[in-house]
Order: C-alpha cells, then sequence, then structure tokens
C-alpha cells in the first residue's frame, strides 16, 4: 500500500518539517539511533518556526543549519546523516536561497538506494526551488520525474505551468486599476519590455527584495521599461503608507483580495514575491523571484535592439 504522508504534505507544503513518516532506507547506509534523537530534537524546534516570518526566524535556522551540519560530520554514512541534508535543502527552501536548496536535494537524490517515498519528497521540494528561482525548464524535467514515483504530487504543479503562463508565451493583458484610480491597460505598453512584480506589505521576502526592486527601477526607468507592480494586500492604506514611505514611482495595481484577485488567478501566482519580464512583443521572457536572473533578461533584452522605444 502506497504511503500517505507525501501526498499529505503537498496540500501543506509550509508544515514539511512535520514530516517524518518514513525511514530513509539508502544503500548501505546505517541507522544510528543517537544520530536519530538528534535529528529528531532538530526537526521539532524546525517546525515550531513555520508559523513565524522569515525575519524572525533567520537566526534559527541559521542555528539549525550549524547543529545539522555538526550532525553531518560527527555521523557520516549513516541515514541520518543524508536525511540531515534534506532537511539543510528544506530550511534553503524556507530562506528562498534556492541555488543552495537545490544543491542539496541534489547531493540526496544523487545517493543510490534511497526508497521512493524519500526520492519522492526531495524531487518535489526540488521542484518548489526550481519555479521559486524562476527555473521553469529544469522544473519540467523534474516533474517529469516525479510523475514516474508519485503522479498526483506531480500534477499538483500543472497549475503553476500549465495555459498561457510560461517562458515563451504570450503575457495575459489586463485593464486594472491602480490604487489610486488609475486604469492601466497592458496592451498600450506593447513594444516596450514590461516588469510586473507581484509583492505585498505584509511579505517579508518582498520587503527585503524591495531595495534591490527600487534599484532595479532606476536602472531601467530611463531605458523604455516599464515597471508594474501587483499588491496582494487588502488593506489599501498598507499599500499607500508604503508607496509614500518608499516613493515609489512606478504604478501599483490593487483590487484587495490578496490571492483571490484577478491578477494573481491570471498569472497563476502562489508564491510571492514573483516577477515577470514582458518582452516589447508581449511574451514572457523571465518569470520568477530571482532579481539577478530578471536583471539579466532585461538587459539582454534591452541589447536585442539600439532603438529605445517611446511609452505609449
Amino acid at each position: 500500500m502506497r504511503k500517505t504522508g507525501f501526498l499529505i504534505l503537498t496540500a501543506i507544503t509550509s508544515i514539511f518539517f512535520v514530516w517524518m513518516g518514513c525511514v530513509v532506507t539508502a544503500g548501505e547506509l546505517r541507522n544510528d539511533a543517537t544520530a536519530a534523537k538528534q535529528l529528531e530534537f532538530i526537526r521539532r524546534n524546525l517546525s515550531s518556526l513555520t508559523e513565524m516570518k522569515i525575519a524572525d526566524a533567520k537566526k534559527y535556522y541559521e542555528e539549525s543549519l550549524k547543529s545539522l551540519n555538526t550532525l553531518i560530520e560527527k555521523y557520516a554514512g549513516t541515514e541520518q546523516e543524508l536525511e540531515a541534508k534534506f532537511y539543510i535543502g528544506a530550511i534553503y527552501n524556507e530562506m528562498h536561497t534556492y541555488d543552495e536548496a537545490i544543491k542539496y536535494f541534489d547531493i540526496v537524490l544523487s545517493h543510490e538506494g534511497i526508497d521512493s517515498n524519500f526520492k519522492a519528497r526531495s524531487l518535489y521540494f526540488k521542484i518548489k526551488a526550481l519555479l521559486g528561482k524562476g527555473d521553469i525548464v529544469k522544473a519540467k524535467e523534474t516533474i517529469a520525474e516525479l510523475k514516474l514515483i508519485e503522479p498526483a504530487a506531480a500534477d499538483s504543479f500543472g497549475s503553476e505551468l500549465s495555459g498561457l503562463v510560461r517562458v515563451g508565451a504570450e503575457a495575459p493583458t489586463f485593464n486594472a486599476m491602480d490604487f489610486k484610480g488609475n486604469q492601466i491597460d497592458l496592451s498600450k505598453y506593447r513594444g516596450n519590455i514590461v516588469i510586473l512584480d507581484f509583492w505585498a506589505t505584509w511579505c517579508d521576502p518582498c520587503l527585503e527584495a524591495f531595495p534591490k526592486v527600487k534599484n532595479m527601477y532606476n536602472k531601467f526607468k530611463d531605458k523604455g521599461v516599464q515597471f508594474i507592480g501587483v499588491s496582494l494586500d487588502d488593506d489599501i492604506e498598507n499599500v499607500r503608507g508604503f508607496v509614500k514611505q518608499e516613493k515609489v514611482e512606478w504604478p501599483q495595481l490593487f483590487d484587495g483580495k490578496r490571492w483571490k484577485g484577478v491578477l494573481p488567478g491570471l498569472y497563476r501566482v502562489n508564491i510571492i514575491p514573483t516577477m515577470f519580464v514582458i518582452d516589447r512583443e508581449s511574451k514572457i521572457r523571465y518569470m520568477g523571484s530571482n532579481l539577478e536572473s530578471a536583471t539579466q533578461v532585461v538587459m539582454t533584452l534591452l541589447s536585442e535592439s539600439k532603438d529605445v522605444p517611446l511609452f505609449r
């Protein structure tokens, strides 16, 4: 009978630190009872952090990383060593340090003999990291691998990759109102590069990334690049206050419906911050949360033509 722990987790991924429903069996790795007790203690501490804001939990995550690395060094060659590496990847996922998360999930997945349940959850969270990074191509490849083990879990990513919203596809058009009451029609920006930034004042990673977003705006605003923010706030005063305090110059769309808003649904956004780079032909050229990657895509698009388009 197939284990159900993995399928339960696909619906509530924010509590993956609680999930320890299966025993890792990986090749010739031995089980160490002392290491298992230490790992369980670390796991319990981690599970208490999932309800905290990232900024508040950061120092505890860093302490857990130290404890896990100590366990890895002390109990090399054990099942717990491999499980600890999975948890390191999981912590980096929570901290939105996606490259490091992927590195550790790959270490786990490269080990021969791990059972299918452990492999499935490692693949699942690797996909989450790839999507967070905006690497859609590798995410699709990994989803195909997961589908061979846990089809239902792989299918849960369908809404994130299907339909119109993918790199290379036409960007869904919209005509929406910003928080000041101005209409923003995406079609009017055809011929220009558009950066669509989904965020919220209640989102700590969004606030942490904002200085870089602002620097990005200042770098490209006079080069034919239009920034459009999409706030997932439900209180317009929070948006007004933030825009005034931070002197935000680009328009901010707002409908007060958080995840149930039209634009998050239209662009299939289920994690923030998420940024879309749309080229002059209204094609999506980047989607994800890696600002360095998004910046590189914009620079590439700008280099494709020496003409600086005028906003319409």
